[in-house]
C-alpha cells in the first residue's frame, strides 16, 4: 500500500513538473517571436492606400487693363537756378502758402517804396501789403521784381481781403505796377512774371491751377483790368521757358 501511494504521488509531481517545463517552454518560444520573429519570419505588408485629390480647374485670367502712369511733377531746377533774394533768409519757405493772387498797381507809376508809404498812411497797415512788385520802367527798372518785407518774413499778406481772409493768409500777392484797364504789362513784366510764377509753383507747389487774380476772387473789383490776360499767361507758363534775363532786387 504506501509503495501504491508512493508511485502515484511521484506520477503527480511528474505530471506537475511537465505541464511546468511546457509553459516555460512555450513563453520562451513567444519571447523570441517577439523579438525576432522566428527563423523566416515575414510580417505581413501593410495595405497602402492612395487619395485621389479632385483637380482645380484652371483659373480663368482677366487681362488688366494698362493704368494711366502717375502725373509728374515739374523738375526742380537747381537753387542757384533763381535769384537769392527771391528766397527768404535762411532759405526756407513757409508751408502755409497755397495760391497766387495777381494784382495791378492801377497806377502809371510806382514801385514798393511808394506803395509801402501808401499802405501805411492810407490803410494804417504795418507795411506793404503785396508780397512782390514787378516794375514798368518808372520808380524801378522795366521788368525789375522786388521782395517785398512780408515775403522775407514769411508772412501773410494785406491785398485780397475775403469773408475768411483764406487769399491773405495763404496767397502769396504779386502787383505788376500799370493801370491795366487803360493798357497792358510790358513784354519785360510778362517775362518776369512767368519766371517769378515758376519759381514760386516749383518752390511752394502751387499748381497752375492756384494762380488767381484778384477779381476773380473778389467780383467787386477791377484788379488787374481787363489788360491783363490770366488764360494767355498760363498757356505761356505750360510752354517753353522763357530765357530773358531780367536784373531783380
Amino acid at each position: 500500500m504506501a509503495r501504491a501511494r508512493n508511485s502515484r504521488t511521484t506520477k503527480r509531481k511528474r505530471y506537475a513538473l511537465g505541464k511546468r517545463v511546457l509553459a516555460l517552454s512555450w513563453g520562451l518560444g513567444v519571447l523570441a517571436g517577439c523579438a525576432g520573429g522566428g527563423a523566416g519570419y515575414q510580417p505581413e505588408p501593410y495595405p497602402v492606400y492612395t487619395l485621389n485629390r479632385p483637380t482645380r480647374p484652371p483659373t480663368k485670367t482677366t487681362p488688366t487693363k494698362p493704368t494711366a502712369p502717375p502725373p509728374t511733377r515739374r523738375a526742380r531746377p537747381p537753387r542757384g537756378h533763381w535769384p537769392a533774394a527771391w528766397y527768404p533768409p535762411g532759405g526756407r519757405i513757409s508751408r502755409r502758402w497755397t495760391t497766387i493772387v495777381i494784382h495791378h498797381s492801377a497806377t502809371d507809376r510806382g514801385g514798393a517804396k511808394r506803395f509801402d508809404a501808401y499802405h501805411r498812411l492810407h490803410n494804417g497797415w504795418d507795411e506793404l501789403g503785396y508780397h512782390f512788385v514787378i516794375g514798368n520802367g518808372t520808380d524801378t527798372p522795366d521788368g525789375y521784381v522786388e521782395v517785398g518785407p512780408r515775403w522775407r518774413k514769411q508772412k501773410h499778406g494785406a491785398h485780397c481781403k475775403t469773408p475768411d481772409n483764406y487769399f491773405n493768409d495763404h496767397g502769396i500777392g504779386i502787383c505788376l505796377v500799370g493801370d491795366f484797364t487803360r493798357g497792358s504789362p510790358t513784354p519785360r513784366q510778362m517775362a518776369s512774371l512767368r519766371r517769378l510764377i515758376r519759381f514760386l509753383t516749383t518752390e511752394c507747389n502751387i499748381p497752375y491751377s492756384r494762380i488767381t487774380t484778384h477779381r476773380a476772387v473778389n467780383p467787386h473789383t477791377r484788379c488787374p483790368g481787363p489788360g491783363f490776360s490770366l488764360a494767355g499767361l498760363i498757356r505761356t507758363l505750360r510752354g517753353p521757358t522763357a530765357a530773358a534775363s531780367i536784373p531783380h532786387r
